[in-house]
C-alpha cells in the first residue's frame, strides 16, 4: 500500500523535471535541463497524485513522492503550494 497523499489534494503543485546530461568527461561540470510543469494536485485513491495542468494531466510516479516538499521560495516554483522533483531520462525538456 502506498502512501496516503489526501492531504495534497487541491493544492498549487508544481512538477520539476530534471534530466542530468552525463558527459564521458568527468573534469567537466555536470550538465543538467530543468523544466517546470504548474498546477493543481488531483488525488486518486488516496494514492496516486496526478497534477492537472492546462495540457492535460501529468501522473507523478510513485518513485518520486518522497521527494514532494514546500515550496521554498524558488523562483521557478511561483505560488505553488508544493513541488515534487523527478528524474528523466530519453526525453527532451
Amino acid at each position: 500500500m502506498g502512501m496516503n497523499l489526501d492531504q495534497y489534494e487541491g493544492k498549487k503543485f508544481c512538477v520539476v523535471f530534471v534530466k542530468v546530461n552525463e558527459e564521458e568527461d568527468t573534469e567537466k561540470p555536470v550538465n543538467y535541463q530543468v523544466r517546470c510543469l504548474h498546477g493543481q494536485a488531483n488525488i486518486e485513491q488516496s494514492r496516486i497524485l496526478h497534477l492537472e495542468h492546462e495540457g492535460g494531466r501529468f501522473t507523478v510516479p510513485a518513485s518520486c513522492y518522497t521527494r514532494i516538499m514546500p515550496n521554498d521560495g524558488t523562483k521557478m516554483l511561483r505560488d505553488a503550494e508544493f513541488f515534487v522533483m523527478c528524474k528523466v531520462e530519453g526525453m527532451e525538456l
